[in-house]
């Protein structure tokens, strides 16, 4: 059954002009509800949105997941309101949305994008920034900046190129072919697609599974995916994540869970 906007049982809501947070225990949902159509974003959402995200960690969450009101994700960007002759666009990349993509990338706590509907532009990269993405099977992701003779940006050549490899990346640029939620997790853009209309349930319950889990040492595995490397230097990054491991509670709580065959309980610390 498809979780809706106000099911968390327990939850707390905190609105910001068209952001929600809510917090299910360990678990932060950011519920876009936009005043543009299909979510679509301007600067100011962006901001806000940035700010909801550093509010829902701040809170302790463990968790956090980005999802759209009304069974559409993100659109992407609003169009309508860009002017090509005053407009500066690399300053808005600069400025606006590389920080705050690079900041999504880089969160301390696990991140899921539930998608319905499209996630099109700045909400392809909103969706493949966070850790995990899942999808409804008749979702769509894209960046069809070829129709408005645009460049795609927010990462999209990153994560088309590094996940899809070149021909496919340059296919769906050149074509502007959008990928539906199946086929994207078929060719490995995003994690899984789901039946039409449970991704918000799934992802809800995978993010409760995760916020069960060890926090600090989720981070610091995180730190190593995002640096990457060869063999050599990620064995020893490991090495060094390691020892900073072994002085959390979570590490201790584990390890004599273990030896007392029972299920572990962790707090994050």
């Amino acid at each position: 059954m498809a979780m809706t906007e106000t099911s968390h049982q327990a939850s707390a809501a905190v609105a910001k002009a068209g952001i929600e947070l809510h917090r299910d225990g360990d678990v932060a949902t950011l519920l876009l509800d936009l005043a543009q159509p299909k979510n679509s974003f301007r600067a100011p959402d962006v901001e806000r949105l940035d700010a909801m995200i550093d509010e829902a960690v701040k809170s302790g969450a463990r968790c956090l997941v980005i999802r759209g009101a009304g069974g559409v994700f993100s659109a992407g960007w609003d169009i309508g309101s860009i002017d090509p002759a005053a407009d500066d666009p690399m300053a808005v990349i600069a400025n606006v949305v590389g920080p705050f993509c690079r900041k999504l990338r880089e969160l301390p706590v696990p991140t899921i994008a539930a998608v319905a509907g499209p996630a099109l532009g700045f909400g392809l990269g909103l969706a493949l920034c966070c850790d995990v993405c899942l999808a409804d099977g008749d979702a769509l992701f894209g960046s069809p900046f070829r129709h408005i003779g645009m460049v795609p940006d927010t990462g999209a050549h990153y994560f088309l190129l590094s996940r899809l490899g070149y021909p496919m990346a340059a296919e769906l640029i050149y074509t502007g072919r959008m990928v539906g939620g199946e086929e994207a997790a078929r060719l490995g853009l995003i994690n899984r697609a789901v039946a039409n209309g449970g991704v918000a349930a799934e992802a809800h319950a995978l993010a409760q599974n995760i916020a069960s889990g060890p926090t600090e040492a989720f981070r610091l595995s995180k730190e190593i995916l995002l640096q990457g490397s060869d063999f050599e230097e990620m064995v020893a990054h490991e090495g060094r994540q390691l020892r900073k491991v072994f002085a959390t509670a979570d590490l201790h709580e584990g390890i004599a869970a273990f030896q007392q065959r029972r299920k572990p309980r962790f707090t994050g610390a």
